[in-house]
């Protein structure tokens, strides 16, 4: 049975083009730097079309729904589906990621994470019209341990930074966790929250023995209601053939109810896999105070929707801690 819904997702191409053809005059300007002339959206943003909930990491105010940065760069979780990035990366134009931060803030969302190396241009032009849209950056270390990207990062505008999950699940791995608080210490005297990303939920362990008590947690989290969702012998922190970010999920949230920090969760929706009204609820009542969600522009109103819907009614025990 083919519900609504899932009809206007399988025709975000369609959709898409009529939205972009009905955008105001005023958008499809004449020039934007770092941009062909008339390639993107320009002039000044439009009117509020929705809001949505807030929440707070070390007295800033964020959305509880935050901008995924991965679909609008190309990175796919696509399983054994290879044409699937190059498709994200020939949708995603310079003048559709445009239109998307627009959209985004248009509808209440007031942030984006992104990697620090995939730059900001986009970002910058959308300030440039006026946007606020606020920007957490990802991070690795250099190949001998520095801090480059986290230099950048602060240096190009970040509001908070944190070591990826990747980077700081290896540290944790190599016996460093000292290295992932010189992270955090270096972030801070930039002036930025300074978070700790996390795949595996070793690294928030280890990082809660340490006592690094780091701004914000940003841990995947997903329950395995799925089809391609890990079987018994899947037991890395990734699942095999790119098919699970969070192996243990009710452990998970059982650890990160004793967590003081704000969390924010991400992979939410197993890539896509899991439907969002499921996804962001499991989310939510799990104890997440914010999901990070990648998004497509034709997503952005239904998802800030659901957002809205599930918060409305809620079945959470851990305390709101951001």
């Amino acid at each position: 049975m083919t519900t609504k819904n899932s009809f206007n997702r399988r025709k975000f191409i369609t959709a898409s083009a009529l939205a972009t053809a009905t955008l105001p005059a005023a958008l499809h300007g004449q020039s934007a730097p770092g941009f062909a002339a008339g390639s993107v959206p320009s002039g000044p943003l439009g009117s509020p079309k929705a809001t949505v909930p807030l929440g707070r990491i070390g007295g800033v105010e964020f959305s509880r729904l935050m901008l995924g940065g991965n679909l609008l760069s190309g990175y796919a979780h696509a399983r054994d589906l290879e044409y699937v990035a190059h498709l994200m990366k020939r949708y995603n134009t310079d003048a559709k990621i445009v239109e998307t931060l627009e959209l985004a803030e248009l509808h209440g969302i007031n942030v984006i994470n992104s990697w620090v190396r995939d730059g900001i241009t986009h970002l910058e032009h959308h300030w440039k019209r006026g946007g606020k849209m606020k920007w957490i950056a990802q991070a690795r270390l250099d190949g001998n341990g520095g801090l480059d990207q986290f230099k950048q990062a602060a240096d190009l505008g970040a509001v908070a930074i944190h070591i990826t999950g990747d980077g700081a699940d290896a540290l944790v791995s190599q016996g460093r966790v000292d290295k992932i608080g010189e992270t955090l210490e270096f972030v801070r005297s930039r002036k930025c929250l300074a978070g700790i990303g996390a795949h595996g939920l070793g690294t928030v362990l280890a990082c809660e023995e340490a006592g690094l008590q780091p701004d914000f947690y940003i841990k995947t989290y997903h329950s395995h209601d799925y089809h391609t969702a890990p079987g018994p012998d899947d037991t890395g922190d990734l699942g095999r053939y790119d098919n699970s970010w969070c192996k243990d999920p009710e452990e998970v949230a059982e650890v990160m109810f004793t967590v003081k920090q704000p969390w924010i969760a991400f992979k939410v929706l197993a890539a896509g896999a899991i439907p969002p009204q499921r996804g962001f609820r499991h989310a939510f009542e799990g104890g997440a105070d914010f999901i990070l969600v990648g998004m497509f522009d034709w997503q952005i109103a239904e998802d800030v929707q659901i957002t809205k819907q599930v918060l409305g009614n809620l079945r959470r025990l851990r305390p709101w801690r951001g």
